[in-house]
C-alpha cells in the first residue's frame, strides 16, 4: 500500500487480553483512499500486536473460516494490494477506472510475518491444518523451505503425519507412499 492510504483501528477482534499475542483489528480506511482505488468493502482487518499496527496492509479473512491466532502456527488471509484492470477487461467495463485493489492468498506464520503470497486470486492454496504444509493444484509444499514434497491426488492423514501417494514422480527413486511430519516437515518414503 502507498503513503496516501491511511486507516484508523477502531477495535481489536480478537479477544486476547493483554498478551502480546497477534490479533486481527477491525479498521477504517479514509475516504481519499476508498474512491482512488474504488473501494466499496467495510470488512477489511489488520494485524497488531498489543493494539499495535504490525504494517500497513489490509486483509481480509476469507471463506475457509477464521483462523485461530492463539492456536494456529500458520494461517491465510486475503491480502490487497493495489492494481490496475487490463486493457481487455476495460474494454468491456462502462466503468472507465481501472483502478482497484486485489485479493491475494498469503501465507502467514504466528507471528504474523508474510511466509508466501500468491500471485492471483485463482491459485488458491490449501493449508494442512495444524501443519508445516500446503498444497496448491495438487501439488505440496513445505511453508517454510517452499520446496516441493510431491504431486498426489491422494493423500489421508493422522493427527502427526499427512500421507501422499506418489506413485506418478518423474524420478523414479521417490515414487511410493510419502510420510510427511507436520509438525517439522521432514519425510521418509516407502516404496
Amino acid at each position: 500500500m502507498n503513503k496516501e492510504m491511511n486507516f484508523s483501528i477502531v477495535e481489536n477482534l480478537t479477544n486476547v487480553g493483554n498478551s502480546p499475542l497477534l490479533q486481527f483489528s477491525r479498521i477504517i480506511i479514509n475516504e481519499d483512499y476508498r474512491k482512488k482505488w474504488n473501494i466499496y468493502n467495510e470488512n477489511f482487518i489488520c494485524l497488531t500486536k498489543n493494539g499495535e499496527l504490525i504494517r500497513n496492509t489490509l486483509y481480509r479473512i476469507g471463506g475457509m473460516g477464521t483462523p485461530n491466532l492463539n492456536k494456529d502456527k500458520y494461517f491465510m488471509l486475503l491480502k490487497y494490494v493495489e492494481a490496475f484492470y487490463s486493457e481487455e477487461i476495460m474494454k468491456h467495463s462502462t466503468n472507465k477506472d481501472n483502478k482497484h485493489l486485489e485479493g491475494l492468498w498469503c501465507i502467514l506464520d504466528e507471528n504474523g510475518n508474510e511466509i508466501k503470497t500468491f500471485d492471483s486470486i485463482l491459485h488458491s492454496p490449501y493449508l494442512i491444518k495444524n501443519s508445516v504444509i500446503y498444497s496448491h493444484n495438487s501439488n505440496y509444499y513445505n511453508v517454510v523451505t517452499d520446496k516441493l514434497y510431491c504431486q498426489s491426488f491422494d493423500s489421508m492423514e493422522s493427527t502427526e503425519f499427512l500421507f501422499l501417494d506418489n506413485k506418478f514422480d518423474n524420478d523414479i527413486s521417490k515414487q511410493g507412499v510419502m510420510k510427511i511430519n507436520k509438525k517439522d516437515g521432514s519425510w521418509e518414503l516407502f516404496h
